[in-house]
């Protein structure tokens, strides 16, 4: 077992790293909360595999209700933020009850958005079931829904009360969706912890110990910046570029990641800022999993990034390495952008 603790300005979480975890979940959630009712929303995927064992873990401690939704990105959308909130509500929701995501990422995001809105405000837990949401969505308090064809467009920063994560559930997810996952780990490291990139020169098995390094990094910058408003936005590397062409494409997060973090490192040694060995040595590490590497051309995407949420009053952070495991926010204007490229 490993565990890390958030610390932010108002507030603190455990995020506890545990195989087999799931099977004892009661033990860790009486330690944050006192009353009897949960609900628990999860996907129509994950109810087949891990639901049962979750209440099971939960029944003879608590009264426990669940809703189920249809698994998939097309999910995070307001139609089924309502319909949640409806069914919830129905169920007797109360604002001192409790909420567990029990999912990957589309689960934590939607779950941590009904959170931190249905009665203004609920404690919610993440259990996150997937590679990308242990190592991305889980952690940090940013949750969302699609809108107008622009990801996570509308959300809040909500914290959830804690995160427990099993890496056995791991086991059941298809290489593809494994390999999703990847693209956010992978990214930690190229970022901030070149430990864990040497780690995966073998392509380990993904136990505690590889998460733990993993959310290290993630840990480091919320505490640094809770609201996303400085050194936060270095987990941004590989997303600016990576959501311009994950909806048009069809490419899964972590995948659109690996390909944005190519389109950044390419970017970066053109400004000057990159060692250009970053692109082989990421490049190398991304084929390892058999996360895509089309090349795509950075400079036919920029106007996209314009209409992204990371443009600040006419300002894009762009996120890019220095050299293996370190990074720098570089700002540029849509001016600059226009004039440069």
């Amino acid at each position: 077992m490993r565990q890390l603790e958030i610390k932010l300005s108002n507030s603190a979480y455990k995020i506890i790293i545990e195989d087999g975890l799931l099977s004892h979940l009661s033990f860790y959630i009486k330690e944050i909360y006192k009353n009897k009712k949960i609900y628990i929303l999860t996907d129509d995927k994950v109810e087949g595999l891990y639901l049962n064992q979750a209440l099971d873990s939960l029944r003879n401690d608590f009264d426990v209700d669940y809703v189920v939704i249809p698994n998939g990105e097309e999910s995070k959308s307001i139609s089924t933020y309502a319909s949640v909130c409806e069914q919830l509500i129905e169920k007797g929701i109360k604002r001192n009850h409790l909420l567990l995501a029990l999912g990957g990422g589309v689960i934590g995001d939607l779950c941590g958005f009904v959170a931190a809105t249905l009665y203004r405000g609920i404690p919610y837990v993440g259990i996150p079931t997937s590679l990308l949401s242990q190592m991305d969505s889980s952690i940090g308090g940013k949750t969302g829904i699609d809108f107008a064809g622009r990801k996570n467009i509308l959300g809040a920063f909500k914290q959830p009360s804690m995160v427990l994560i099993d890496p056995k559930t791991l086991d059941t997810l298809d290489e593809r969706e494994f390999n999703n996952g990847m693209g956010e780990l992978i990214k930690h490291g190229a970022i901030g912890n070149y430990k864990l990139l040497k780690m995966l020169d073998n392509k380990p098995k993904i136990t505690e110990d590889i998460i733990y390094e993993s959310l290290t990094v993630k840990k480091r910058v919320v505490e640094l910046d809770e609201f996303d408003l400085k050194e936060r936005m270095t987990l941004n590397f590989g997303h600016t570029f990576g959501h311009a062409i994950e909806l048009k494409y069809g490419y899964k997060h972590g995948e659109a990641v690996a390909i944005g973090m190519l389109m950044a490192i390419n970017m970066g040694v053109d400004l000057g800022v990159t060692d250009k060995s970053c692109y082989n040595d990421i490049l190398k590490v991304l084929k390892l999993y058999n996360l895509p590497i089309e090349h795509y051309d950075y400079k036919e995407y920029l106007k996209d990034i314009l209409f992204d949420k990371k443009n600040i009053a006419g300002t894009i952070n762009f996120i890019f390495l220095t050299e293996l495991g370190k990074c720098v926010i570089y700002k540029l204007t849509e001016e600059e952008i226009k004039e440069r490229f």
